[in-house]
């Protein structure tokens, strides 16, 4: 199969679930073709090669380090910015299969094009519900100009998108609740996914490190650094569990609220809490791998259900989970019901994110058999060749369907 994919955001030396699904179609013999845009003007206008994986790059203005009215604006230049991409570098191309996430939505206006030029399955990988998130987060108004504008986007995405491909049930239910005009045939799960790495004696995955019986717990918060990830409350319980409990914490990344946890650290003279700029795969994979548990933290304002990725790099090294969230999303029942992999406390209560915390010192022994859970549990439900096998299922039905 031939698989067009349109990316904001995307390297082939990264770390993302993407890369992972690309290879993946690569290692199972499809040719993948990778429209992208990119702020390195130097990387601007190239074509990387690998295999049988194509990607070739489009310049835009860096939005993630710009206030919201720039940020705004480049939203809206993301499509047509792909679209002159895919026509420079692959128009003479066949594709079966065109495949893109959320965000953005603004690729709207390119799918119906790009649909009648191949012929091809649009398939929508769901990571985010926007412009709703936004307003979750007071950051743009309901009801608003640019919400309105974006609504109507987000409604041609669903339209022209032939598949939507939703990370997990409580977010496929808030689509079909929220879109009814949606036909529920269109709708599925398609969950984040990684490539599982297989066990061998040297590595992490085998050796999965013991707790430090004699010394401080160790959490590890890593990625984005920002409003949605709730960072704020966070930090007040860990600056309030300081003294009290033998924990350490790590951050490491970067985002809109690096600046503010920093100079709190410093302001407050946090002594549990460290902040390390954002890290290369395999370094931060290192950090990871001394750490005892793994923190997923999602802002309480949320009403779509989100399911960060991060969580699969924890189960991944075997670390048991400790998921701080809203009440909308099903990530919490996941880990304490489904992979028992750790705990759950909601992002708007104080007294039970710090209660937890001293919960896990206690349970050390735990440790141990939830990494063990989680790793299980992975490699059942979140490997990237389910991802690949439900992509192939599409382009085998509709071959069926036009050879009928």
């Amino acid at each position: 199969m031939n698989v067009l994919c349109l990316f904001q955001k995307f390297d082939l030396q990264s770390s993302t679930i993407y890369l992972d699904l690309v290879n993946a179609l690569f290692e199972r013999g499809h040719k993948v073709m990778i429209a992208a845009l990119t702020s390195d003007r130097e990387k601007a206008g190239s074509v990387e090669r690998t295999g049988n994986i194509r990607a070739a790059y489009e310049f835009i203005p860096d939005q993630f380090h710009t206030n919201k009215i720039k940020k705004g604006l480049i939203q809206l230049l993301i499509g047509r910015r792909i679209l002159r991409c895919v026509r420079k570098n692959f128009r003479d191309e066949k594709v079966d299969i065109i495949i893109y996430p959320t965000p953005p939505v603004t690729l709207s206006g390119i799918l119906k094009p790009l649909k009648k030029h191949y012929g091809a399955i649009n398939y929508l990988m769901l990571k985010d519900i926007f412009p709703q998130n936004a307003v979750d987060l007071h950051m743009m108004k309901e009801g608003g100009l640019l919400h309105r504008l974006f609504k109507r986007m987000e409604k041609e995405l669903y339209r022209e998108s032939d598949i939507i491909g939703c990370m997990s049930p409580a977010n496929l239910k808030y689509i079909a609740e929220h879109e009814k005009w949606i036909d529920g045939a269109k709708l599925e799960i398609f969950p984040n996914t990684v490539k599982v790495i297989e066990a061998d004696n040297d590595s992490a995955v085998s050796h999965p490190s013991a707790p430090h019986n004699d010394g401080p717990v160790k959490f590890i918060f890593g990625g984005n650094l920002g409003k949605p990830q709730a960072v704020d409350f966070l930090m007040g319980g860990i600056e309030e569990l300081q003294n009290e409990v033998p924990a350490e914490f790590i951050f490491i990344g970067s985002g809109t609220e690096e600046e503010r946890i920093r100079n709190r650290i410093r302001d407050k003279k946090i002594n549990n809490l460290k902040l390390m700029n954002e890290l290369p795969r395999r370094e931060y994979e290192k950090i990871l791998e001394e750490a005892d548990i793994g923190i997923v933290s999602l802002s309480p304002y949320f009403t779509i259900p989100n399911f960060p990725s991060r969580i699969l790099s924890y189960m991944q090294l075997s670390k048991p989970v400790l998921a701080v969230t809203d009440r909308a999303t099903d990530i919490g029942t996941l880990i304490t019901d489904g992979a028992k992999c750790g705990w759950w406390c909601p992002s708007d209560d104080r007294k039970a994110f710090t209660d937890t915390v001293k919960r896990i010192v206690s349970e050390r022994e735990r440790f141990d058999e939830y990494g063990k859970n989680g790793r299980e549990y992975l490699k059942e439900h979140f490997n990237v060749e389910s991802s690949v096998e439900i992509l192939e299922r599409h382009c085998h039905s509709e071959r069926s369907e036009e050879s009928q």
